[in-house]
This record gives C-alpha cells, sequence and structure tokens, in this order.
C-alpha cells in the first residue's frame, strides 16, 4: 500500500509547521525603526562601559568602542567631523545629543558628547564616546526585546 501526503495532516502538526515559518521569515524593517534600535544598542552599551572595561564590553557585544578627545588627531576621519559638529553646536547653543550615522553600507556609528559645564556657565566638549555597530547587530538587537 502506498501512503501518501495527501493533506492528512493533524491541527498540532499544522501549528508546528505554521510557527516554524513565521521564525524563519524574513521581516523588513525600516530606516527609522533600524537607527531607533542603534540608538537604543548604543545607549546600552555606554551603560555598560561605565560598569565594565572597554574591551569586555566591545567583545561581548561584538561591537567597536572609541573614545576620543575633542582636538585630538586620532580617530577616524567621520569620529573627528562628528566631534567638530559638537564643538561648532556648543557655539551656537544647540543643544548636544547623542546621535547616529551611518557608515557605509553595512555598519552605524553611534556617538555620545560628554560635556562639563564649567561654573562660570561655559559648556565645554570633553570628547565623545564613539560605537561602531554592524547593521546585522542591530538588527539583532531588536529581535532581543
Amino acid at each position: 500500500m502506498v501512503a501518501g501526503c495527501g493533506g492528512s495532516l493533524n491541527e498540532e502538526q499544522r501549528k508546528q509547521i505554521r510557527e516554524a515559518r513565521e521564525q524563519g521569515s524574513i521581516k523588513k524593517l525600516s530606516d527609522a525603526e533600524i537607527l531607533e534600535a542603534a540608538f537604543a544598542l548604543g545607549r546600552a552599551i555606554i551603560a555598560q562601559v561605565d560598569e565594565h572595561t572597554i574591551d569586555s564590553v566591545a567583545a561581548s557585544q561584538k561591537v567597536k568602542i572609541n573614545w576620543l578627545e575633542a582636538g585630538s588627531a586620532e580617530g577616524s576621519e567621520i569620529e573627528r567631523q562628528v566631534i567638530e559638529a559638537y564643538l561648532a553646536s556648543i557655539l551656537s547653543g544647540t543643544e548636544l545629543n547623542d546621535n547616529v550615522q551611518r557608515l557605509g553600507a553595512d555598519s552605524l556609528l553611534y556617538t555620545k558628547p560628554v560635556v562639563v559645564n564649567l561654573p562660570d556657565g561655559i559648556t565645554e566638549v570633553k570628547g565623545t564616546w564613539n560605537i561602531v555597530m554592524s547593521k546585522k547587530q542591530v538588527v539583532l538587537s531588536i529581535d532581543r526585546k
């Protein structure tokens, strides 16, 4: 006797197949969702840097973390441009916030300025924390929520 699959799956088997298909499906994310996730991931990583060493956090999160002091010639070109933009923003009275920049097609740069309010009312940019992360890491961080 020859047996075929002719629709003889029970309800539980159909449910398992449907769940497996949904888990393996590709979901399209908008640029806004990716940027929002990059901000969240960057902020979470910066919070960990305060508690742990930079190298261990970078390794566990699979990112590159760099501190860049204002006026330094070190860092990448984009990191220097971002810190210059923060310095220019101080002069124009604009509030400084963290930022995310695209680095090519598959990476993002999260930056967080560190400022000090001096007694004479002047705000000084000490430097920026810079985190280079892959879009893949950002997307994977969305699934962890």
